[in-house]
């Protein structure tokens, strides 16, 4: 803006005269023919820890099945039983490659140690029955948490399910167990 001011002869100013100058600029942008690309580079990842899963089926992650020694009327001679998967076989399916253990506590019944076996008890009184966990079907290999009196086992995972059976024994008793209903709860825990 530019200003301009009229003297008058006298040297005194009279009036003002402001002459403004406007300048218009005519801008515009247009878009080029061509088109520009951009591009950057991002990294995908995953990380695979290890881990392991437990249960009698992949819809069951829970349980194992129960190891059931059937209705009894004597037991003068020991029973031995084999579990199967849903029936109390251990089932693990772990990550490749890594080293795993699996251990049994003592039960609910048998003081801490199963050196001299594992005690069901029965549901309406206190009458027991002594039995044992193999690791083999020799029956000679206990299976515990290597401090109760058994062996923890160990294996090298690959990948897949894995039923471990257990070697149930139920032993011989001279006189006649009392009637009723005997069970004990034994707790599996798998190291890896």
């Amino acid at each position: 803006m530019m200003k301009t001011i009229v003297r008058l002869s006298d040297n005194h100013y009279r009036n003002s005269l402001i002459v403004t100058t406007v300048l218009l600029l005519n801008i515009s942008i247009t878009p080029q023919a061509t088109s520009q690309t951009l591009s950057n580079p991002f990294t995908v990842n995953a990380s695979i820890v290890k881990g392991c899963m437990l249960g009698s089926a992949s819809n069951d992650p829970t349980t194992f099945g129960n190891i059931n020694f059937g209705n009894i009327s004597s037991l003068f001679s020991d029973i031995n039983l084999v579990s199967a998967q849903n029936a109390g076989s251990v089932v693990v399916k772990c990550t490749p490659g890594i080293s795993v253990t699996i251990a049994i506590d003592a039960g609910l019944n048998s003081g801490g140690s199963v050196s001299n076996g594992r005690f069901m008890k029965m549901t309406t009184g206190a009458s027991t029955l002594r039995y044992q966990l193999y690791q083999d079907s020799n029956y000679s290999t206990v299976w515990g948490n290597g401090s109760n009196g058994g062996q923890i086992y160990s294996y090298t995972a690959d990948g897949t399910v894995k039923p471990f059976s257990l070697y149930a024994r139920l032993f011989a008793t001279t006189a006649l167990p009392a009637v009723g209903q005997y069970s004990d709860t034994v707790n599996v825990t798998i190291t890896y």
